[in-house]
C-alpha cells in the first residue's frame, strides 16, 4: 500500500491559506456589491433621469469588460498575491474618492461617470488574479466544494449587500462610499497576509515574446494582444465550452437587465432605498437557499442536468415578473429565479477550472468572463431607455424573452446537456483537449 492511500485531505475551513484568500475575495466582493448597488441609485437621485443613470452604469460595465482580458494577462504573468493587494488598495482609493466628492457636494453626472468608470476598470484589471489564485491554493479534488462555498458566500453578500447599501444610503452617500473603501482595505490586508508566491511562468511561446520587442512599442502591443487572445482562442477551440459561453452571455444580459429594470422602476415610482435594498436582498435569499445543496447536487447529479434544471427555474420566474408590481411578489420571483445559480456557477466554473491548464488559467478565465459579460453593458441601457419607451410590463417581457431564449439554447446544446458528475470532469475534459 502506498503512502498516498493514507493521505488525509485537510478540510477547507482548517486551511489558513484558503481562509485568507476567502477573506480577501470576500472583501473585494462586498466592495463591488456596494458599488454596483449604490452608484445606479445615487445616479438616479442626483440626475433624476433613468437614461443618464443607465449611461453611467453601462459605461462602467463596459470599462470592466474591456479591461478583463488585460487583467487575465496580468494574472498569468505577475504574482497573483501582489495583484490582489494592489487591487484592494486601488479599490480603497476609489471609495475614498467617491466619499470626498460626496462630502464636497460635487456628485453629478460627470463626476459619478468618471469615478465609477475608474473603479470598474480596477475591477476588470484585478478581478482575475483572485479567481486564478484559487487553483493555486486549493487541491483539484476540493475545487467543487470551494466553488460551492464561494456561491454561499456570494449569497450572503447579495443578501446583506442590498439592505446594507439601503441602510447606509439612508444615512448618507458619503458613509456608503466610506464602507465601500473599508471593504477593499480588508481585501488588501488579507491578501498581504497570504504567503508570498513566485510569479507563475508563462508557456514557452509567451515567455519568448514577453521581453522587449524588437519591433518597438507596436510590436509589444501586438505581442500583448496575442497573449490575451491565446486564452480566448483556447476556449473557442473547445467544443465542450463554445456553446456554454454564448448561452452565458445571453443569460447574464437577461438577468442583469431584469434586475436593473426593477431597481429603476421602483425608484421612479418613489420607493425608498430601504425597500429597493430588501428587493435586492431577495436575490441573496435565493442564492443562499440554492447554495446549500449545490455541492451535493454536483456530486450526485450529472452537471448538465443540474444546470438545465436551474435555468428552467430562472426562465419561469422571469416570465412571471412582468405581470406583477407588488414588492412581495417581486421578491419571491427574484428568489426563485436565482435559486439555481449557485449550482450552475459552481458546476460550470468547476468544470472550466478543471479543464484549463494552470499556466493559461488567468487568460482563459478572463476570456470566459469577457464573453459572458460582453453584453452586460447593454443591460442598464435596456433598462434606462426601455423603461421610458415600454413601461414596466413591456420592458420586463423583453428581458424575460432573453432568459427564455438562453434556456432553450442550453437545453438544445448537447455538450452542455451531457456534462457528467464532478468525479468525471477531468476525464471528460480530456476528450476535448486542444
Amino acid at each position: 500500500m502506498t503512502s498516498s492511500t493514507n493521505t488525509r485531505i485537510i478540510p477547507l475551513w482548517r486551511q489558513r491559506r484558503y481562509l485568507l484568500w476567502l477573506g480577501s475575495d470576500t472583501g473585494s466582493a462586498l466592495g463591488m456589491s456596494l458599488q454596483w448597488f449604490a452608484v445606479p441609485l445615487v445616479a438616479l437621485i442626483v440626475t433624476n433621469s433613468p437614461t443618464q443613470a443607465g449611461l453611467i452604469t453601462a459605461i462602467g460595465q463596459l470599462g470592466r469588460v474591456v479591461c478583463t482580458m488585460p487583467g487575465g494577462i496580468l494574472a498569468d504573468s505577475k504574482d497573483r498575491r501582489t495583484l490582489m493587494i494592489l487591487g484592494g488598495l486601488l479599490g480603497a482609493v476609489g471609495g475614498v474618492g467617491l466619499m470626498i466628492t460626496s462630502l464636497g457636494g460635487h456628485l453629478g453626472f460627470w463626476s459619478l461617470l468618471i469615478l465609477h468608470l475608474l473603479m470598474s476598470v480596477r475591477n476588470g484589471l484585478f478581478g482575475s488574479a483572485s479567481d486564478a489564485a484559487l487553483k493555486d491554493i486549493v487541491p483539484e479534488s476540493q475545487l467543487p466544494g470551494a466553488l460551492a462555498a464561494n456561491q454561499g458566500r456570494d449569497a450572503v453578500i447579495s443578501l446583506a449587500g442590498g439592505p446594507l447599501g439601503g441602510l447606509l444610503l439612508s444615512v448618507s452617500q458619503a458613509v456608503t462610499f466610506g464602507a465601500l473603501a473599508l471593504a477593499h482595505v480588508v481585501a488588501a490586508t488579507c491578501a498581504k497576509s497570504l504567503p508570498a508566491t513566485a510569479p507563475l511562468s508563462l508557456p514557452a511561446p509567451d515567455r519568448r515574446s514577453s521581453g522587449k520587442s524588437k519591433n518597438g512599442p507596436l510590436g509589444a502591443l501586438k505581442e500583448s494582444l496575442a497573449e490575451g487572445l491565446s486564452g480566448l482562442t483556447w476556449l473557442l477551440r473547445r467544443r465542450d465550452l463554445r456553446g456554454v459561453l454564448m448561452i452565458s452571455t445571453l443569460l447574464n444580459l437577461g438577468i442583469n437587465a431584469s434586475i436593473t429594470s426593477v431597481i429603476f422602476g421602483l425608484q421612479q415610482r418613489g420607493e425608498s432605498a430601504g425597500i429597493i435594498g430588501v428587493v435586492s436582498a431577495s436575490l441573496g435569499v435565493g442564492m443562499l437557499l440554492g447554495s446549500l445543496p449545490a455541492a451535493a447536487l454536483l456530486k450526485w447529479l450529472p452537471t448538465g442536468v443540474a444546470v438545465c434544471v436551474g435555468l428552467l427555474f430562472t426562465a419561469g420566474a422571469m416570465s412571471l415578473m412582468p405581470f406583477t408590481t407588488s414588492v412581495p411578489w417581486i421578491c419571491a420571483l427574484f428568489g426563485i429565479s436565482i435559486i439555481g445559480a449557485p449550482t450552475i456557477n459552481a458546476g460550470l466554473g468547476g468544470y472550466l477550472m478543471t479543464a484549463i491548464p494552470s499556466a493559461l488559467l488567468g487568460r482563459a478565465t478572463s476570456a470566459s468572463a469577457l464573453l459572458s459579460m460582453a453584453a452586460v453593458p447593454l443591460a442598464p441601457l435596456i433598462a434606462g431607455f426601455g423603461y421610458t419607451a415600454w413601461g414596466w410590463s413591456g420592458l420586463l417581457l423583453f428581458c424575460a424573452g432573453i432568459c427564455v431564449f438562453a434556456t432553450i439554447l442550453a437545453i438544445a446544446n448537447r455538450p452542455l446537456r451531457t456534462l457528467p458528475q464532478q468525479q468525471e470532469w477531468s476525464r471528460h475534459a480530456a476528450n476535448f483537449d486542444v
